[in-house]
Order: structure tokens, then sequence, then C-alpha cells
């Protein structure tokens, strides 16, 4: 495996984030597209997403090969994906959408508090969905000990 520093391990994540989440809006603006009926521009953000998602996949096979000088890496073989998908899962459900669905109520936005909510509880059922995952894998549970991947 090849080292790289933190920083670069940070910037090479910062595209990913960047990029997924350019595929991610290109598709539901295809959808929009579609549903108004501009099928030629519908066409033209699925393209693009796919073509973008090329570039998140190249992204994932760099930094799964790849590891920073505190020796971590959150992407490789099954095992560890399921472990870190997990850890995250965790966080997002016991964390961020919880301060999220907060920061809602207290700024008078009900219903993004209810989406917010609704969020946790999927995020607990995709802890659960992985927890499984992981027992199948190894025999053994993570959420008991959460070990949170670099970020």
């Amino acid at each position: 495996m090849a080292h790289m520093s933190d920083a670069l391990a940070a910037d090479l994540r910062s595209a990913l984030m960047a990029e997924a989440t350019a595929m991610l809006r290109y598709t539901y603006f295809a959808q929009i597209a579609e549903v108004e009926g501009h099928t030629e521009v519908a066409r033209l953000f699925t393209e693009l997403a796919q073509s973008i998602g090329c570039a998140v996949h190249g992204h994932l096979d760099v930094l799964r090969e790849a590891v920073t000088p505190d020796g971590q890496s959150d992407i490789g073989e099954t095992q560890l994906n399921v472990a870190s998908s997990v850890a995250g899962a965790l966080r997002d459900a016991g964390e961020f959408y919880p301060r999220l669905t907060a920061t809602a109520h207290a700024e008078g936005h009900a219903d993004m508090a209810s989406w917010f909510t609704t969020l946790t509880a999927l995020k607990k059922r995709h802890t659960a969905r992985f927890d499984e995952a992981l027992v199948s894998l190894t025999g053994t549970s993570d959420t008991a000990s959460p070990r949170r991947p670099p970020e």
C-alpha cells in the first residue's frame, strides 16, 4: 500500500465528496428535467452523472490503496468496509442528525426537524443491517464498541 500524508488524504476525501455530491445533484436534476418533459436535458444530466461516477470510483480506488502516516484506512476489504459503514451510521444516528433536529426545532422549522428525525431512524436501521452483515462476516458485533474511521 502507498502511504500518503494526512493533508493529501484530506484533500482527496474533499474531492471525493465534491464529486459524489455533483453526481447526486445531476441525478436529481435529471429526474426534475424528465418530470418537466425536458428529455434531452434529462439525458445530459444522466450522462454527466455517470461520467462523474467514474471519477468517484477512481477516488475510492486511490483511497483503498493508500494509508495515511498513522496507518489508518476505512476502505478496503469487505469486513473493513462494513465496520467503517457501521461507524458512520452510528455517528449519523447518534450525533449528526439529532444535532440537526435540535437546531431545526430551535429555529422553528418543525417540518425540517421531522425530516431529520426520520433520517435518524433510517440511520439506526442502517446500523442494524450493517451490524448483521458484520456478524455474518466475523461472528462479532461492531456496535458495542464503535470505531470511528478517519475523517
